[in-house]
């Protein structure tokens, strides 16, 4: 008798498995289908980038963090750009459906955006860089400084930063933890909350990247899950790290890179440059923003009240204007400059 129930028991785990197993691959392909339905292949003169553009107006070239992709620069800047401007987001290489194979280096990355912006017939823009984005964006005003307007630097990374987002620096355990099925397993959890405890979801979002403790951080964190605005932006951010398999080649390669940082004088660097940071941001603390700020000759500093994710919760509204007042300042000299 205890044979059958507990052979029925391994029969009933295996079923259940099985169906989290089949419902979690067509998830997968639905994700990376409807990924691929947003946004479009160019080939360029340094190789194939994927791009998404919305609206219209002046360019602004938004590159998302890590892991990430195109649809995080919408994100980013639908929550921060008002309606007058024409959102470029692409995916840097190895994230998504841009390859990194060729494109490794900061230089290398700041020398295809280049020439993505040469194939959309766009001479200057305004680039902000989220996150692990910053480094790119800091690395294209410095090397094409013809091309770049000004520059927007939101949470983002400007000094060495040993990041471990997936892995733990183990040659024998790592290639398991960064292997597709884990990730997936990983990704597939994120989906799960999101459809039945959302609150828990963004509760684990925001004690992820906040250096908040105790009794500071719970209040921090009610005030964004209580506030249907601040819930529906975060529930609105997660997806764009998923799934995360298919942006893990940008994110190991990024992590490596951040750890000989900086990679260009920022002194020289001319062209005007606002930056956003969160006071307790545990993700790419504030001294980074300190850092990059002390060395740029034109620079604004915003620091906020925020943890790493600045445009959701009560300093929003502020981030939100001092892009806005940045964007008129960097755009008043002309009309959108376009070949």
């Amino acid at each position: 008798m205890n044979r059958t129930v507990t052979r029925m028991a391994a029969a009933g785990v295996g079923l259940l498995l099985g169906a989290a197993g089949i419902a979690l691959a067509r998830w997968k392909r639905k994700r990376l289908a409807d990924l691929a339905a947003g946004s479009d292949l160019l080939t360029t003169d340094r190789g194939v980038v994927e791009v998404a553009r919305r609206g219209s107006g002046y360019p602004v070239l938004v590159l998302h963090g890590d892991p990430g992709g195109y649809d995080q620069g919408l994100h980013l800047g639908s929550e921060l750009f008002g309606s007058d401007v024409e959102l470029i987001a692409p995916s840097r290489p190895g994230y998504l459906r841009t390859p990194l194979d060729g494109n490794e280096s900061f230089e290398d990355q700041a020398a295809l955006l280049v020439a993505l912006l040469d194939e959309l017939d766009v001479e200057q823009a305004l680039v902000v860089g989220l996150s692990g984005g910053g480094p790119t964006a800091l690395q294209l005003a410095a090397d094409y400084p013809d091309r770049v307007s000004g520059v927007v630097l939101v949470s983002a990374v400007t000094n060495d930063l040993d990041e471990r987002l997936f892995d733990i620096d183990n040659p024998f355990v790592d290639p398991l933890l960064t292997s597709t099925p884990v990730l997936d397993v990983r990704s597939g959890l994120f989906v799960a909350l999101g459809r039945f405890a959302p609150d828990t979801l963004v509760a684990m979002l925001h004690d992820e990247v906040s250096a908040l403790e105790g009794a500071a951080l719970a209040a921090y964190v009610e005030s964004i899950v209580t506030n249907p605005r601040y819930l529906e932006q975060s529930l609105d951010f997660v997806p764009t790290m998923l799934p995360v398999s298919a942006r893990i080649d940008g994110t190991l390669n990024d992590e490596r890179l951040f750890r000989a940082l900086p990679n260009v004088a920022y002194g020289t660097i001319e062209c005007p440059t606002l930056v956003l940071h969160g006071k307790f941001d545990e993700s790419v603390p504030f001294d980074h923003a300190e850092f990059v700020v002390d060395a740029l000759p034109n620079v604004e500093l915003v620091g906020l009240d925020a943890d790493h994710l600045v445009w959701i919760g009560s300093g929003h509204e502020r981030a939100r204007e001092a892009v806005q007042a940045f964007t008129e300042l960097v755009t008043a000299s002309g009309e959108p400059m376009t070949s």
